[in-house]
């Protein structure tokens, strides 16, 4: 297959699947919302993260086994189906007045299982259709929709909520996974990397998880990779990711507008860095451009916390938010060229195992640190809190304010220390593995 149609036939699954996940997004936005309102819980939607994240966890790494050793076309259309029927399900059991809380939590363990599957096969199908040199320019572009998608999808659906309800939306999710999967299957050409004698089976799966563990422990500069991945997840988790929101409203009197105001700059920064990720050839020293853009990152997460009006915070939020594009896309870049196709799945695998474990730790104990530690810590009166009042200001949030500062600095010294070593420097100057004939 040809340059020209390999493309050809990326943007018809690029189209396809984003379609699909749009529908997917706009169904967890409205599930979350009719949880509460059912239950008037927080706890009701944290359970169906819950459902979601650990099936996820516990298949990641066999998924990234049988996505390197299955069709991956074959793996897309299957996951794309049973998340479907638990959609149908779902619609099924409102329509009928019998949807409670326990079928959408098994619904969601479900999906969990399926992104297992889903994810390593969908980003290697995307490196075999497309050349090493459109790496970056191809990650821009899919950030570029991940991010406009993120801006229009939660409008969208609370809109579509308000007018037809739960129900219009599982149907518009019904029908955009028709779409997707009718694309797929009749449009879409994925090149077969496996023969049938290789294709995994229960009896092999062991050997393939193994496989893939010892071929990590044996790739220094790529574990490396990933420990400075999991320092910017779990950097972020502890502070912006989970907090901004709650420091601002702090901050501010409960300003909503504030908010919506700031996280419209979050997403015009990740917007205007993929789209400049676009037009860019892809570099050939990754890894500095890969580091310039977490600490971006990380230098916005410090200097938010220290934020004092409006405009700081969406200056900040701006260029914070640019580099995250910049690292991501960089970083999947470089694990394309410098990983097999055959190991790539049960790669992906554990770059989205680092994500779900980290995040909701993170999470955690940034709550606990906000709640319990910080700021009742900077209520009261002392030398070491007129110091950091200096920093983060007084009142309100200013315990928020500096977890974002103390994880931020955290950041940036372990990046230092990552961004000096010979075996992530060494990644530059490997040969790709996936060099096309």
């Amino acid at each position: 297959m040809n340059k020209q149609k390999r493309l050809h036939n990326y943007y018809l699954l690029l189209i396809g699947q984003t379609v699909s996940q749009f529908g997917s997004a706009m169904t967890a936005f409205s599930l979350v919302i009719w949880a509460y309102t059912q239950k008037g819980e927080v706890m009701a939607s944290s359970l169906l993260a819950i459902c979601s994240m650990v099936p996820y966890l516990i298949v990641s790494l066999p998924g990234g086994a049988v996505a390197d050793k299955s069709g991956k076309k074959t793996v897309l259309l299957v996951c794309d189906t049973l998340a479907a029927a638990g959609s149908l399900t779902i619609l099924l059991c409102f329509f009928t007045n019998h949807l409670q809380l326990w079928i959408l939590c098994a619904v969601n363990i479900l999906n969990g299982f399926m992104n297992a599957f889903q994810g390593p096969a969908s980003q290697t199908a995307v490196s075999l259709l497309i050349d090493k040199e459109d790496y970056v320019r191809i990650g821009g572009l899919q950030s570029a929709v991940g991010s406009i998608s993120g801006m229009i999808q939660p409008v969208l659906s609370a809109a579509v909520l308000s007018i037809g309800g739960l129900g219009l939306v599982l149907a518009i999710d019904l029908f955009t996974f028709l779409f997707a999967f009718i694309t797929l299957l009749l449009w879409v050409q994925i090149p077969e990397t496996v023969s049938s004698e290789e294709k995994t089976s229960f009896r092999t799966l062991k050997k393939d998880m193994l496989e893939g563990v010892r071929y990590l422990k044996t790739q220094r500069a790529l574990l490396l990779l990933l420990a400075g991945y999991s320092v910017l997840e779990l950097t972020g988790a502890i502070s912006f990711d989970s907090m901004y929101s709650p420091l601002l409203l702090a901050r501010t009197g409960n300003s909503e507008m504030t908010v919506g105001m700031v996280s419209a700059f979050m997403a015009a920064g990740c917007v205007a860095s993929s789209l400049l990720l676009m037009r860019k050839t892809s570099p050939k020293k990754k890894i500095p451009v890969m580091f310039f853009g977490s600490f971006l990152c990380l230098f916005g997460i410090t200097f938010f916390g220290m934020g004092r009006n409006i405009w700081q915070w969406c200056a900040v939020a701006f260029f914070g938010c640019f580099g995250s594009p910049i690292y991501s896309t960089l970083q999947t870049a470089v694990l394309r060229e410098k990983v097999p196709l055959q190991m790539q799945g049960r790669m992906f695998s554990i770059q989205g195992m680092i994500t779900q474990m980290l995040a909701p730790v993170g999470y955690l104990l940034g709550a606990f640190l906000a709640d319990y530690v910080l700021e009742p810590f900077m209520k009261h009166p002392g030398t070491l809190q007129t110091i950091c009042g200096k920093v983060v200001g007084n009142g309100a949030g200013s315990g928020i304010g500096l977890i974002f500062v103390l994880a931020g600095l955290s950041g940036i010294i372990i990046n230092l220390i990552l961004c000096r070593s010979r075996e992530i420097r060494s990644l530059d100057s490997i040969e790709s593995c996936n060099e096309r004939k």
